[in-house]
């Protein structure tokens, strides 16, 4: 009974002392971790802070040049997209220029900085005085201002460079001394850890010979899924073809079949279907929106009949503006199903666009059952509730549009909506600022 105790106390013995030693080892790999992480991140940071002024330098240069390249390409053709080039490497030179600081740095440096500012000062304003020169036709004022911004442009060049190898050698000198103190910590560790990997040798054969299985088992699963996930992704790829496919099959038998509405309907189907799932995120033009709604409209029109009425007044030069996709068939929809779906007298829907001193109106107007104040605040502000007379209609389509409106454009006063009251037809109004390249 006693060697029975005994026994039992040095197999208790041994287990505790076992997690003990555990416990020490993996807690000395765990602070020796922890600092060379810390220590890694620090000089990680101060690596990218050492050469970030080089790297700006270096991205400045290639902004100048672009500047000059920009200006030079105007001079010879004058063309539109030249300018608009200019402009923007001029701001983006600035911008690099003034990312530079030289905290701490000798007299010498900081006045080649100063140079440089000065120097591209002047680059500028003779290479803006040498453009409208170009713009205003006067010959010699502006190949006097080409010759000189050259000259200038030599000048900050040669100093640019001058900077550029002044800080690249003391940043050098910088990276070095990291480089041995990272060195010596490597070292350091290394030997810890080859320390404690001797350590942790002696303690593997007391590991769970199935520690790998669930592991395996993981990933067995991780693979089911990845390929359950890839087959769905190829099934949603294969079905809009599919879909697009057909209904063209069915457009060209009606053709064959001299079933000219059945063929104009299926191919304004297959246009319809394939501008949504286009998606909601991308960038069109107006003219394709309204193409839409025109797809749209035919559509409706085969299955009412043709009792809707639709209209157009467009002036021509608002149909290039960019806008973001899917704005106007959302407003067409809910204006058919909120407004003139279940009126008796005729139903009209006029789609009109204006141009602004600022801004293109899109306005589209119906003459349905018209909407309350208080109906189209809730609607204006993200409240509307399902409708309970058409439950596949509600204020979300306008609350959706009104967001990627405001995001697109970067404004809030993006959508108005009027009406009179009851059976006195709704307006809504798109209002689309007018961008500086458009105009």
């Amino acid at each position: 009974m006693k060697n029975k105790g005994n026994s039992r106390r040095e197999k208790s013995t041994v287990q505790a002392n076992m997690v003990m030693l555990s416990i020490v080892t993996s807690g000395i790999i765990l602070i020796v971790n922890i600092i060379l992480f810390t220590y890694i991140s620090r000089a990680i940071d101060v690596i990218n802070k050492v050469y970030s002024t080089n790297v700006t330098i270096g991205e400045m240069s290639r902004a100048l040049s672009l500047v000059r390249n920009s200006m030079t390409d105007y001079l010879n053709t004058k063309s539109t997209d030249s300018m608009e080039q200019y402009y923007d490497a001029c701001q983006l030179y600035r911008d690099y220029l003034s990312e530079i600081t030289l905290n701490g740095q000798d007299r010498d440096t900081v006045a080649i900085l100063q140079d440089i500012e000065g120097l591209s000062d002047t680059y500028l304003s003779t290479a803006d005085e040498t453009i409208q020169a170009k713009r205003g036709r006067v010959v010699e004022r502006y190949n006097a201002g080409y010759e000189r911004s050259e000259k200038i442009y030599g000048y900050i060049n040669a100093y640019i460079n001058s900077l550029n190898n002044e800080q690249f050698r003391r940043n050098s000198e910088k990276y070095e001394v990291l480089r041995t103190s990272l060195r010596s910590l490597a070292i350091t560790i290394m030997a810890v850890i080859v320390v404690i990997a001797l350590i942790n040798i002696l303690l593997t054969s007391v590991m769970t010979k199935n520690i790998l299985d669930p592991v395996r088992q993981k990933e067995i699963i991780m693979e089911t899924h990845l390929k359950d996930a890839e087959l769905k992704y190829l099934q949603a790829q294969i079905n809009p073809h599919f879909l697009f496919n057909t209904l063209n099959a069915g457009a060209q038998l009606a053709m064959l079949e001299d079933a000219d509405r059945t063929s104009d309907y299926l191919q304004n189907v297959a246009a319809f279907f394939r501008y949504k799932i286009k998606g909601e995120d991308k960038e069109t033009t107006l003219e394709q929106e309204i193409a839409l709604v025109d797809n749209y409209i035919h559509i409706l029109n085969v299955r009412f009949s043709g009792d809707i009425h639709y209209s157009k007044e467009l002036e021509e030069d608002c149909l290039s503006v960019r806008v973001p996709g899917m704005i106007l068939q959302p407003i067409v929809e809910n204006a058919v199903n909120y407004g003139i779906r279940n009126i008796e007298r005729e139903k009209r829907i006029i789609l009109k666009t204006e141009r602004l001193p600022e801004l293109i109106r899109v306005r589209i107007q119906d003459n349905g059952i018209g909407m309350s104040e208080e109906r189209i605040r809730e609607v204006m502000e993200g409240r509307a509730g399902e409708n309970p007379v058409m439950k596949d209609s509600n204020g979300v389509g306008i609350a959706n549009v009104t967001s990627r409106l405001r995001l697109f454009y970067d404004r809030d006063e993006v959508m108005h909506i009027f009406s009179e009251g009851e059976d006195k037809g709704t307006i809504v109004d798109i209002l689309i600022p007018i961008q500086q390249d458009e105009a």
